[in-house]
């Protein structure tokens, strides 16, 4: 490639300057500036976020419905369906960094909502015995008489102690050895690990005994991390930040593409490390603990993170018949996966089940205590994608819909995550037909997030402004409903009290998005009930868990056919149960192993291929969904208004 011509892009704002070649993609030239670009559709084209402004040279750009021709004459483009043909400047459009509303994780009960709450006594105790210990030991003096080599010594005394063989000892620890035996007259603190049965580390026995972990959980959308005292169980700490692979796709079938792109792999693993090491720096700085005293860290995720995380392709997750290269990756030190400032923390991860049921459900399971119970358990992570699992003590069996990232605004005009100044709760007036709403942050509105949309799916049906379809009504003299670029929208905060200066608004679309989003969590459930020959009564407890589980309203949720249509009692809302599961873990050698345990309990069925599941799902495209006998409640609720 040297020997093509280079051509110079720069970018506003920050005036960063790179070279390119000709014909490069606009959108790549963005990434690799190191600038942000919002993007939900992995550089194919079809959300129109990543529109930026070419103030002088020459593009090609593919024409789209997301520039209109006004922005066309202004040099607006999608960087992503843009190849640059000459010296160009583009002008990023520049976004507030919003305040994410990350659920952190931890057993919580929610206020306010239409739900139950939920006695933590009944969820998994945390059990403090792990495996990773830190103890005191003498090792015997050499003498003329008895002048063996130091390490044999050492692992005599182990031996002795731990009653453990063929201990591994790393070059590390052998290069200190010698000077921390004589310098501490032969008693010294050990590290190790007793599953591996690897000597961690060695240190003096001036050190404090405590030692420290961290759990973390690599969400499509957000990492979360805990750092944990393992002699008390203590959070000392904990972290959250969205996944910065966000600018490479929303979700996880756009960055596996993304993957096989030229150094693609390597460019999604190297800013999850970046931020990774960023965010466990700042919890050791802020509790003020050596990097010395971590000794493990627990890892839980979808199976498509934890290929990304280990350096390992993802590719054929995606391709029939969609298998991961590993559902477990072996233990390992933190240096070997570039992770830094923990230099002598031992690495694992929960065990996943299969290419779209991985470690974070195997991870939130476990949390639940669903796998020890006799009751019928439906476990929901409801995400970037919906993963289920149901059963009990004696089996479970599990399956993953994609549900896309509607729900987390991708693919709605005015959907966003859930961030400061995003519409989380909505009600509308049955006379007016105005929308009132309840932000995030109290602030004025800039767009919706996934608990409002379903909010306003379900206001909008029971209002009457649209039809079972989706549709809207035309006749009902509603003066929010306005025809705009060729189609009509229903506004929901109008122009002069949002905070873009825009009205806030749903369109046909979008509502076709999230309808298409909400039939496939509940084709899935019922698919997976139906496998197992149960029905929706049948269902003892419905744990909710994840992202966008967390902040729903139960009650919308099943207005619009989502949710099965039970008693509202019977759901139970968790937060993030994968690093829940993961804190668990890196406490417990015995949970850990029942984390192993659990995932390969789980029969795993793939909906892609499954006829039931296309039937149902069609018939999920109708409020709340084609047969109203599924939905009783609903019918009669709707009937009433």
């Amino acid at each position: 490639m040297s020997y093509r011509k280079k051509l110079t892009v720069k970018f506003f704002p920050g005036e960063k300057i790179i070279e390119v070649p000709k014909d490069y993609n606009l959108k790549q030239a963005i990434l690799e500036s190191g600038l942000d670009i919002e993007s939900t559709c992995g550089g194919v084209g079809t959300c129109g976020r990543c529109k930026v402004q070419v103030k002088s040279g020459h593009v090609y750009a593919k024409g789209n419905k997301f520039i209109s021709d006004d922005e066309k004459k202004k040099g607006f483009v999608l960087s992503c369906q843009s190849k640059i043909k000459e010296n160009i400047v583009v002008l990023i459009p520049e976004k507030t960094k919003a305040k994410g509303k990350i659920e952190k994780g931890k057993f919580e009960i929610g206020k306010g909502k239409l739900y139950s709450g939920i006695n933590t006594d009944e969820l998994a105790a945390a059990e403090i015995k792990p495996w990773i210990i830190k103890e005191k030991i003498t090792v015997e003096k050499p003498t003329l008489d008895s002048n063996t080599n130091d390490l044999y010594r050492l692992e005599k005394s182990i031996r002795n102690n731990f009653k453990l063989e063929n201990i591994s000892f790393p070059i590390s620890v052998i290069r200190k050895l010698p000077y921390t035996l004589r310098d501490n007259n032969w008693e010294i603190v050990i590290i190790l690990d007793k599953i591996t049965n690897t000597l961690v580390n060695i240190q003096s026995v001036n050190k404090e005994k405590k030692i420290f972990g961290f759990a973390i959980d690599i969400g499509t959308t957000t990492l979360v991390i805990y750092l944990v005292d393992l002699t008390t169980g203590e959070v000392i700490g904990t972290a959250s930040e969205y996944n910065p692979q966000i600018k490479f796709g929303e979700d996880i079938i756009s960055r596996i593409v993304y993957t096989l792109k030229n150094d693609g792999l390597k460019r999604l693993r190297d800013v999850l490390l970046d931020l990774i090491n960023k965010m466990v720096l700042a919890l050791l700085k802020s509790s003020n603990i050596d990097e010395e005293d971590v000794v493990s860290m627990m890892v839980a995720g979808n199976s498509t993170m934890m290929h990304i995380f280990y350096g390992v392709p993802p590719r054929f997750i995606r391709e029939v018949p969609y298998v991961t290269v590993t559902n477990k990756f072996p233990g390992t030190s933190a240096p070997e996966l570039d992770l830094k400032y923990i230099k002598n923390a031992a690495v694992y991860s929960i065990e996943g089940v299969a290419s779209y049921l991985g470690g974070d459900i195997s991870s939130g399971v476990l949390a639940t205590n669903m796998a020890k119970r006799k009751e019928i358990t439906l476990f929901l992570d409801l995400g970037t994608n919906g993963e289920l699992v149901v059963g009990n003590c004696d089996w479970m069996v599990g399956c993953s819909c994609s549900a896309g990232p509607a729900f987390e605004g991708g693919g709605v005009k005015c959907g966003i995550r859930a961030v400061d100044g995003a519409i989380e709760k909505v009600v509308i007036d049955q006379n007016t037909y105005k929308c009132f709403f309840k932000t995030i942050g109290q602030g004025k509105p800039v767009g919706i997030c996934g608990s409002g949309l379903i909010d306003l799916i379900s206001e909008m049906f029971l209002r009457g402004v649209i039809d079972r379809r989706g549709k809207f009504e035309k006749g009902i003299k509603n003066p929010f409903l306005k025809y705009t670029e060729d189609e009509y929208i229903y506004v929901v905060a109008e122009a002069g009290e949002s905070g873009t200066g825009k009205d806030i608004f749903i369109s046909e679309v979008d509502i076709d998005n999230l309808m298409r989003a909400k039939a496939a969590v509940y084709a899935g459930i019922k698919t997976l009930l139906e496998e197992v020959d149960l029905n929706i009564k049948d269902i003892d407890k419905v744990y909710i868990a994840g992202g966008l589980g967390k902040n729903i309203n139960v009650q919308s949720a099943i207005i619009i056919g989502m949710l099965p249509d039970i008693n509202i009692k019977k759901y139970y809302f968790l937060g993030n149960t994968s690093v829940t599961g993961a804190y668990l873990c890196l406490l417990s050698e015995h949970k850990y192993k029942l984390a192993e345990e659990i995932a390969n309990n789980i029969t795993y069925i793939e909906l892609s291929v499954n006829m039931k599941f296309m039937d149902r799902y069609v018939a999920g495209l109708f409020l709340p969904y084609t047969d109203l006998k599924d939905f009783p409640n609903v019918e009669s609720l709707f009937y009433s208004y």
